[in-house]
């Protein structure tokens, strides 16, 4: 997950979000229960990236030993790769599974488990993305890690959207997998790939010529889920230039309990403060529940 202990650093950017002036609020819409069933899902393959088993053994079945996927397990989800080098900047980590179930093709990234993970989501500087779209910015550390991927990644859902030519291709991750996730939908979509994209508790990762870019990409959807007060989300504040894409999926339910669609309310607008944004305080613990307790396998 992007933070536990290293709290220090991230209650300072904590501080500088809420410094920073707020746009007015945009359109709240009631959620349906297939977008329900798909968060629920996709938040189970974001909890499955966590899990040691699901990341250093190619061609296995999906599984998570603490019981927090039961759906991906039901599926019969086998992976087609799995990634984790240590040594490399960021340590970008994860799988792509197929799920004949659901006929699926899914990209899933772990959240933050060690210290390259760490390295990457504080090195928070903008960069220029100018192949990425005019006048885009993305935070360094998301971008470099996506970067030492990319290719590899590249072929692998490629060569899965040959094998699979009627299965969705969703790309889904929670924290700092989040972010690399919409890093990857981003480059992945301009690449002429139609994707849907499922992010839990995602920081923002870029300025507002990237939000305004990814939130008009028609290859896909968008599901941007945050919970109540989490203040990963909030992070890195606007104040440093930072923005997020729309739309947010904003659930104001509690810690374990069972989400409902009237629990879930779908906020339109770039940098909208009717969702996570609008909330005055910043939780830790709200940031490992998204209807289930998504990091527990770390």
């Amino acid at each position: 997950m992007f933070f536990r202990r290293e709290f220090g650093a991230v209650a300072a950017l904590s501080v500088l979000a809420h410094a920073a002036p707020a746009p007015a609020p945009m359109q709240r819409r009631d959620i349906s229960s297939t977008v329900l069933d798909n968060i629920d899902l996709f938040a189970q393959y974001s909890a499955a990236a966590y899990c040691s088993s699901n990341i250093e053994s190619t061609g296995t079945t999906l599984t998570c030993d603490v019981g927090n996927c039961p759906l991906v397990e039901a599926a019969g989800a086998t992976t087609i790769d799995e990634f984790d080098d240590t040594s490399s900047y960021g340590d970008p980590t994860g799988f792509i599974a197929v799920d004949p179930t659901n006929e699926l093709i899914v990209l899933s990234f772990r959240g933050s488990s060690d210290l390259s993970n760490w390295i990457a989501d504080l090195d928070f500087g903008l960069t220029s993305v100018s192949s990425i779209c005019d006048g885009c910015e993305m935070h360094k550390g998301f971008y470099e890690a996506w970067e030492v991927i990319a290719d590899t990644i590249t072929s692998k859902v490629e060569a899965a959207v040959s094998s699979y030519p009627d299965y969705t291709l969703v790309f889904t991750g929670h924290s700092y997998g989040a972010a690399l996730a919409a890093v990857a939908a981003t480059v992945l979509r301009n690449a002429g790939y139609t994707l849907d994209l499922y992010n839990f508790g995602q920081p923002r990762i870029g300025n507002l010529a990237l939000a305004d870019y990814i939130t008009g990409q028609n290859m896909g959807s968008n599901y941007r889920v945050t919970h109540t007060d989490d203040i990963v989300p909030k992070l890195p504040p606007e104040l440093l230039g930072y923005h997020h894409f729309s739309p947010e999926y904003w659930i104001t339910s509690g810690n374990d309990v069972t989400v409902t669609t009237s629990d879930v309310t779908e906020v339109v607008g770039v940098d909208s403060t009717a969702g996570n944004d609008g909330t005055l305080l910043d939780s830790t613990t709200a940031h490992r529940w998204y209807t289930i307790y998504i990091s527990e396998c770390s």
